[in-house]
């Protein structure tokens, strides 16, 4: 029988864990703090601006997240101009949060997000480093990831409102709940607890690139001879994990295509992990890639990704670097839901920012971290679905957009 199973969206308060015997373990595990605090749902008025003078954001999980994080954080900033703003992040998103529009940035590397060797503490340890921050006598803490172990960190810290998400439990340890809405972009619900927080505030625009990025990035190309090469085309082969795993050797037919057909120069990025996979790709070309895994840290690729014409990728965090850049993008997905986790819009075949993925009755089932055993082993179906010229239809078109065929 198929383990497989399509995704179903939550809204609401409704608990997001899927799995009957943790979603029990947890309503255990809430049923004290209920009992000893209390909580009834209710609409809580937002916070008076005017009151507000130090404020803590935390967004604890992945790089990806945090850069889906910045448009609410540069609403937050306008809306609060002379308050204090902390942000905690895990040392994996260091790079991207010292970009952010904040004060300080604070490293609380959370162990259900990443592991001891990436510098993850204990959950007693950030209990401790929350607890420092009474003396700051917190007016506001907001988590957007939404899990109960932030909003006991922002108890522990003392704020006198603290919102957050009770989807996970722990709704007591709140004085506002974001409803969850799952159906859109992680973007807009940061946005969406942001005026949960604060009321409706203006959106603003926010550019993540400093001009020392910047600068880098521009000296990169001509040190590298590049910038009479175009159109240049950037491709991140890897998914990070084998269920969000496009075949390499479609990669490769796609960028073959891309050189033949419109002379692009092509760049690999990725992670030094990544070299066998860039190479695997690089013997399949008629010509030569710029092979830059291992070369560039996160700062530095997103700087290089924003004097792109082109990105490809699977759904990860280069891809919302791609989109925050506003480099043309075409994105591979498979059993992620782009409604929820693509950064780039609407991600329809005429825009800016293109989403290709096969329709299928599983498909998005959002089972990442605990795929079904069939889909664990190899390419899942999703994957296998999406085919060579979907992808290289969809960058073809943006390159003729912007450039001329070589």
């Amino acid at each position: 029988m198929p383990t497989r199973q399509r995704w179903t969206p939550v809204k609401g308060t409704a608990s997001r864990v899927y799995d009957p015997l943790e979603r029990l373990a947890l309503g255990a595990a809430d049923l004290p703090g209920r009992l000893l605090l209390g909580w009834l749902p209710h609409a809580a008025q937002p916070v008076d601006r005017a009151s507000i003078r130090e404020v803590l954001v935390l967004r604890l999980d992945r790089i990806g997240d945090v850069i889906m994080s910045l448009p609410a954080l540069a609403d937050l900033r306008a809306a609060l101009p002379n308050a204090r703003v902390r942000l905690a992040v895990g040392a994996w998103s260091l790079d991207i949060a010292k970009g952010a529009p904040v004060d300080e940035v604070l490293v609380w590397s959370a162990p259900w997000v990443g592991r001891p060797s990436e510098g993850a503490a204990t959950l007693g340890e950030l209990a401790r480093k929350a607890r420092t921050l009474r003396r700051e006598r917190l007016d506001l803490a907001i988590d957007l990831q939404g899990d109960v172990r932030a909003s006991l960190l922002m108890r522990f810290a003392g704020a006198r409102a603290r919102v957050g998400y009770a989807n996970t439990g722990g709704a007591y340890l709140l004085t506002h709940v974001v409803p969850l809405d799952e159906t859109v972009s992680w973007v807009e619900q940061n946005r969406r607890a942001l005026a949960v927080a604060l009321g409706e505030v203006p959106r603003t625009a926010f550019d993540p690139l400093t001009a020392a990025d910047r600068t880098f990035a521009n000296d990169l190309l001509r040190n590298l001879h590049l910038d009479d090469k175009r159109p240049l085309v950037g491709l991140h082969p890897s998914g990070g994990r084998l269920v969000k795993q496009w075949p390499p050797a479609r990669w490769a037919e796609v960028a073959a295509r891309l050189q033949r057909d419109f002379g692009a120069t092509l760049l690999i990025t990725g992670s030094a992990a990544d070299r066998e996979l860039a190479a695997l790709v690089a013997t399949r070309l008629p010509r030569k890639p710029l092979d830059l895994t291992g070369r560039l840290g996160v700062r530095e690729t997103m700087a290089l990704l924003a004097r792109l014409d082109l990105f490809l990728s699977p759904d990860t965090g280069p891809m919302h670097m791609a989109c925050a850049v506003d480099t043309p993008s075409v994105t591979v997905f498979g059993p992620s839901d782009p409604a929820r986790y693509f950064s780039g819009g609407s991600g329809a075949p005429g825009s800016r920012h293109v989403v290709v993925r096969a329709e299928l009755w599983c498909a998005p089932c959002n089972l990442i971290r605990k795929p079904p055993a069939e889909c664990a082993a190899g390419t899942p179906e999703c994957l296998k679905l999406v085919t060579v010229d979907a992808v290289y239809e969809a960058a073809a078109r943006l390159l003729r957009e912007t450039r001329s065929p070589g």
